[in-house]
């Protein structure tokens, strides 16, 4: 009887100690290079929510979902600081390939659109 704990407890030992070993994952590829805070992304998504319930109250949530994290992605790749956003002389570009984008990507991925008609 003592052996058969004695067994239990080395193999539970073994278990523990294998799940919790550090297993080489795949290396993640960083997609963006700026440094934005995370304040500061969150600020963007905010104003994006903010932005869709005031011209259009009524926004599935999942609609705005997808086009805010949409839209910041889009300023992560684009710039590399909060400093070069505030530096734009005008936002209309910016606006202009944030929905550009933006709409294609959604629209693809909602079946939509063909990507092989554009």
């Amino acid at each position: 009887m003592g052996l058969q704990v004695k067994l239990l407890i080395t193999v539970a030992s073994l278990i523990l100690l294998v799940g919790c070993a550090n297993v080489p994952s795949k290396r993640i590829e960083r997609v963006y290079n700026n440094d934005f805070t995370t304040l500061e992304i969150r600020s963007f998504w905010a104003v994006c929510q903010k932005s869709f319930l005031q011209k259009n109250p009524y926004t599935p949530p999942k609609v705005m979902i997808e086009y805010c994290d949409c839209y910041s992605d889009h300023v992560r790749r684009s710039y590399k600081s909060m400093k070069e956003l505030n530096s734009l002389k005008s936002y209309e570009e910016l606006t202009k390939s944030l929905i550009t984008e933006c709409n294609m990507k959604i629209q693809q991925e909602q079946g939509l659109i063909d990507p092989a008609s554009i």
